[in-house]
């Protein structure tokens, strides 16, 4: 090989060298823009206006930098995916916020309490995952009006951290998945249950099983019935094995009665719960015993199945 000119040579592979450190320092954007490493996966986390899922969209102007004020800021802009819509500010407005040693606190107004169980899960994901982006924030706290934000059975919901909410290796929050389930309240004269479907949406990190009860706790909405279980009442555990649901509740479930019969307040669980695929038969306990009724007649040591009798037909 004869090389006639070998410095021009040496001059033109030192530029392509240049040039080709030039374009690996730089990162390369979700539509494939360049952009400066610190801003790299930063963004904020946005409801889907179907309220199905959480979704990731990245930039707003957030990177390694930002602080408290840029994520809430951030929080409070529209997403450029018209299928989204803004975090902070579309059906609950922030009253305030502040910074606390390793965490931060939202504070909402009243109106909070208005979204669905749905909307209220997906909402609260949202924020959380977004501010829990800083590094200095290792957990996020919500307030309504003020005080502690609470679930409906009274009891606070308290810090979220970053093992609250699972984020998966893609662009979408899918820890959380909706199904329509099938919940059994009581009519008016307290002995028979009306089906109420529900759309859900809950953590996949989280038995099925558990939202149902949940859902029975929390209570009836406005038009569905009446209460079968006090809302003092906590669930201990619940394990599906081999088709039968072990749901083990504290004594309150059986010493607080609300005014439904027996017959009634079993089978609402019973019922909810066979509803779920998988599900054939359901065993309660109190605290952890079976060796005595659930009032006076049902006892605890029977697995039940679903009863169609009991279920009303309006």
């Amino acid at each position: 090989m004869i090389i006639k000119n070998p410095v021009k040579l040496n001059m033109a592979f030192l530029i392509l060298l240049l040039f080709s450190l030039l374009i690996s320092g730089c990162e390369t954007g979700k539509n494939g823009n360049p952009e400066d490493a610190s801003n790299a996966g930063y963004g904020v986390y946005y409801v889907a206006q179907d309220d199905s899922q959480i979704v990731f969209e990245k930039g707003h102007g957030l990177n390694s930098s930002s602080g408290i004020s840029d994520y809430v800021l951030a929080l409070q802009e529209d997403p450029s995916d018209i299928k989204l819509k803004k975090t902070v500010g579309s059906e609950v407005r922030l009253i305030d916020f502040r910074r606390e040693e390793n965490g931060a606190v939202l504070n909402f107004e009243e109106k909070y309490y208005d979204l669905s169980v749905n909307k209220e899960v997906l909402f609260r994901a949202a924020a959380a995952q977004t501010l829990l982006q800083e590094s200095n924030i290792k957990y996020v706290v919500f307030e309504v009006d003020g005080a502690p934000l609470l679930y409906k059975n009274g009891d606070e919901v308290g810090s979220m951290t970053d093992t609250t909410f699972i984020d998966n290796a893609g662009d979408e929050l899918s820890s959380y998945v909706k199904k329509k389930v099938s919940l059994f309240f009581a009519a008016s004269e307290g002995t028979s249950l009306l089906r109420i479907e529900r759309e859900m949406v809950y953590s996949s990190n989280e038995p099925p099983e558990k939202m149902i009860i949940e859902q029975l706790i929390a209570g009836p909405k406005e038009g569905e019935g009446y209460a079968t279980i006090s809302p003092d009442t906590r669930l201990n555990t619940v394990v599906l094995k081999d088709g039968i649901c072990y749901a083990s509740f504290d004594a309150a479930l059986a010493d607080k009665p609300v005014d439904v019969n027996e017959e009634t307040l079993l089978y609402s669980i019973v019922n909810s719960l066979c509803s779920l695929p998988g599900v054939n038969k359901v065993q309660i306990s109190i605290n952890g015993e079976t060796d005595r009724t659930l009032r006076s007649t049902f006892r605890l040591d029977e697995a039940y199945s679903f009863n169609e009798e009991i279920v009303s037909s309006d």
